[in-house]
């Protein structure tokens, strides 16, 4: 039997690169960014290229629309632990997207790829590099 410890993960420091792949366009859309993570519920992802745009999730505050605040609230989930059996969270998940996969570092014990397949299979996959965990 396999037992996994999940370590408390009080930071988290990451760059990103996000790539979608949308159907009705011949080339991905390649996001480059730098997302802080601060326990229990701060996320502040600001993406660099191809331009620059900042969400921020600051418990109930935020600077997003409630859909990109699910989202935001979902990749917290995963950058810390990977662990999306909350309900709530499964609901939210199926709601939103047809698959989604997350791929763990397990020498430091966070995410270092999420892929989110759309309903309309649009994709979207997230690597995470040069993380900094506490």
């Amino acid at each position: 039997m396999l037992a996994f410890i999940v370590a408390v993960i009080l930071s988290l420091e990451a760059d990103f690169v996000q790539t979608k792949n949308v159907a009705m366009m011949s080339e991905p859309q390649v996001s480059t960014g730098h997302m802080s993570y601060r326990s229990p519920d701060f996320l502040r992802w600001a993406y660099k290229t191809p331009q620059t745009l900042v969400w921020e999730i600051d418990g109930n505050k935020t600077n997003v629309n409630p859909q990109i605040q699910k989202l935001l609230r979902m990749i917290m989930v995963s950058v810390s632990s990977g662990n999306m059996d909350d309900p709530q969270m499964q609901r939210e998940s199926k709601r939103l997207f047809k698959t989604v996969q997350i791929t763990m570092d397990e020498k430091i014990g966070t995410a270092k790829r999420v892929e989110l397949v759309e309903k309309n299979g649009d994709k979207t996959v997230i690597e995470f590099t040069n993380v900094v965990k506490k």
